[in-house]
Formats: C-alpha cells, sequence, structure tokens
C-alpha cells in the first residue's frame, strides 16, 4: 500500500469478481473549493442571463412589463440552486464543474457510478447541511430578521463524525466523495507451486509491468483454477508468448507457468504498491538466462498444476 495516502482516508470497495480498489476519500476542506467554484458559476449564470435578458431588447420585442424580471431572477435562481448539482451528477458521472475542475467525484457507498435518485435526495438535502442559517441583523440591524446566510456547521461536523466524511445528504443517498483516481488492489492468491517462484528469478529485474497487463495477470491467476489446462494455455500465449521472447526464454516454456511467474514477481514476492508509481520491478538478483529445456518444468506441454486459491 502506498505510504503516501493515508489509512483513514482511504475506502476500500470490493466488486464481485473478488477486485478491490481503494478509494481516497474527499475531505472537508477538499470539498469546499468545488462548492464555492459551483456557487460562482451558478451566480455568474443567474446575472449573465440577467443581463443578456435586459441587453438583447428581449422585454421590448415581447412587450414585456420590467416588473417581470424579479419573478425570473427568482425563477432562475431557484432552479439553478435545486438542480443544477441534480442535473450534472447525474449526466456527468459524479461530477459538477467545480468537482471536475477540484478532481473529486462522487460514487455510491459501494463503488458504483451515482445515480439520478441518488444525485436528487444528496442535492435536495444540502439545504439542511448548509444550516444553521444565520440572520441578516447580525450584519446590518437595517436588515430584515431573514435567517439566509448558511453557516454549514451540520454539513461539518457531521463529515467530522463520519468514517468517510459523508454529510446528511451522503448519509441518506449512499454515497460518498472521493479523489478522482482509485488505487486497484490484486486479489488474494496463494500460488502452492515452486517452479512459479524458480521461473520468477529468471525474469530480468528491469522488466515492470504495466497497470492494465498487472490486472490482466492477476485476473487471470485467479480464475485459472476454474480452466482446463487446454483453455489456460490458450488464454496465457496470448500474453505469455511475446514475452518470453523479450525475456529469452526458449520458445517452449509453459505460457500458464510464465503469467503466474509475474504474478509471485509483482505481487507476491515484494511488498504491494499500485501498478505504475515507479517502483523498482523486483530485488531479485538477475540469474543467468534458462537455456533450452531447462529442467524447471517449462515445457509447454506440461501442465504445471500449480495451486491457486482465492
Amino acid at each position: 500500500m502506498s505510504s503516501r495516502v493515508a489509512l483513514d482516508l482511504t475506502a476500500t470497495v470490493s466488486t464481485p469478481e473478488n477486485i478491490q480498489f481503494e478509494y481516497r476519500i474527499a475531505g472537508p476542506f477538499r470539498r469546499l473549493p468545488a462548492f464555492i467554484l459551483d456557487l460562482v458559476i451558478r451566480v455568474a449564470i443567474l446575472y449573465g442571463s440577467l443581463i443578456i435578458l435586459i441587453c438583447s431588447g428581449a422585454l421590448q420585442v415581447f412587450a414585456l412589463p420590467l416588473s417581470l424580471i424579479a419573478p425570473v431572477f427568482l425563477i432562475t435562481s431557484f432552479l439553478l440552486d435545486w438542480f443544477y448539482g441534480l442535473y450534472f451528477e447525474t449526466y456527468w458521472n459524479g461530477k459538477t464543474p467545480g468537482k471536475w475542475f477540484s478532481k473529486i467525484q462522487v460514487i455510491s457507498a459501494d463503488g458504483r457510478p451515482i445515480s439520478a435518485y441518488q444525485a436528487t435526495l444528496r442535492n435536495f438535502l444540502r439545504l439542511a447541511d448548509l444550516g444553521p442559517y444565520l440572520s441578516l441583523e447580525l450584519f446590518d440591524p437595517d436588515l430584515p430578521p431573514a435567517y439566509a446566510i448558511p453557516t454549514g456547521l451540520v454539513a461539518f461536523f457531521c463529515m467530522a463524525l463520519t468514517r468517510r466524511f459523508q454529510r446528511l445528504g451522503d448519509l441518506a443517498a449512499g454515497t460518498m466523495v472521493i479523489v478522482d483516481e482509485r488505487a486497484w488492489v490484486p486479489p488474494s492468491i496463494k500460488l502452492d507451486d515452486p517452479r512459479a517462484e524458480a521461473l520468477a528469478q529468471h525474469i530480468p529485474p528491469s522488466f515492470r509491468m504495466s497497470r492494465t497487463m498487472g490486472r490482466a495477470v492477476a485476473l487471470y491467476v485467479e480464475r485459472r483454477p476454474r480452466m482446463s489446462p487446454a483453455r489456460r494455455s490458450e488464454l496465457a500465449s496470448i500474453l505469455a508468448h511475446p514475452l518470453a521472447k523479450q525475456f529469452g526464454f526458449p520458445e517452449e516454456t509453459n505460457p500458464d507457468l510464465l503469467l503466474c511467474a509475474l504474478y509471485y514477481r509483482e505481487f507476491v514476492f515484494q511488498p504491494f504498491s499500485p501498478l505504475g508509481e515507479g517502483k523498482p520491478a523486483s530485488s531479485v538478483a538477475q540469474r543467468a538466462p534458462l537455456e533450452k529445456g531447462a529442467a524447471i518444468g517449462v515445457s509447454a506441454g506440461t501442465d504445471t498444476g500449480t495451486g491457486a486459491s482465492p
């Protein structure tokens, strides 16, 4: 696990395929800039529409009275306050423009994309999250006693008291706000065949699997116990043959064993770190190249029988 991410700021979600994703939870101070930016955008849309309406001469063209400006202003403000977040979070995969700029995203607590119902619920409860409200009289005694200034203390204390920094709207909708990045955790698999460990020592230390390749290898090793030997060889050959050529292994190297060796080298031998972070591939000393017919059970026609258990 990467030391850059604090354990209390992560949430682990498992998929039905036994793949785990670790999400970085966005705290209140990460979410505040997104809220302010969305507020600025809503105000800009509101007053921009009003200016365009007046300057375009639409009131004169349609013979509308100036007294209509106030109702239009209030209706537009209402629509933006209640449906701005709902629309963008539904159709932008849990993001508003402010969240997109701040690189955060709303998802379901189980890791699935947010639904329209969840977006509606969490946005409609924002009014409660922004409470308690202060009266305008606190700033000017001549102003009416209207409690219209939000403090956001309800949301702040609610996030401070929940493990995933969820405000009332998140708790009701079953959502959480995450940093828009995911650290992939491979499934926990035990390899009992010592030949995988032996072959892993011959893989060049400079070789580093990409994120996509690492996931493919982990998924293959996790599912291989449910495959026949012929099916294993067929699937493993797609990835293993080019790698065997790259490593200088004999052509008859068993592709199934090679993928098991890659899994052992990447996820079992060394402490796990998220793929693609530039960590050295392995501390295994480079061994002498495999010779053709090396006696470690790499024949393409031999079933390795490597044991694996989820």
